[in-house]
């Protein structure tokens, strides 16, 4: 029992100073962290225009002349340029639409029909 007793010193100074040492690195990791941090504000503007310019290419396109089951137009959102021919079911048929980038009363814009052809079933 006395060579317990007479170690304790010994280890109370070893947990001492390993926990001084880990302060000491606690804090230079963080003081490193902070500094290579870049501002929240670049940061926030950054994510902002990056949003901005991924949602201007998403938009939503009204189908002209068709309706749906409650008697409204048809809506669809696409990320495809101004120009590109979607083709759409229409009843027993399938229509093609060019999206333009004429906007309607609503704020979408107008998917003109081209043409109609009838489905082999």
């Amino acid at each position: 029992m006395n060579v317990f007793v007479e170690s304790l010193p010994e280890l109370i100074g070893a947990l001492g100073s390993a926990g001084a040492v880990g302060i000491v690195v606690w804090c230079a990791r963080r003081w490193r962290r902070s500094r290579d941090r870049p501002d929240p504000a670049v940061l926030e503007q950054r994510a902002r225009s990056e949003l901005v310019t991924d949602y201007q290419t998403v938009r939503r396109y009204t189908l002209l002349g068709t309706t749906g089951r409650d008697g409204g137009p048809i809506q669809v959102i696409s990320t495809r340029p101004v120009g590109t021919f979607l083709i759409w079911p229409v009843g027993r048929q399938q229509e093609r639409f060019e999206l333009t980038d004429v906007r309607l009363y609503d704020g979408t814009f107008a998917a003109e029909p081209v043409d109609r052809y009838e489905t082999v079933r």
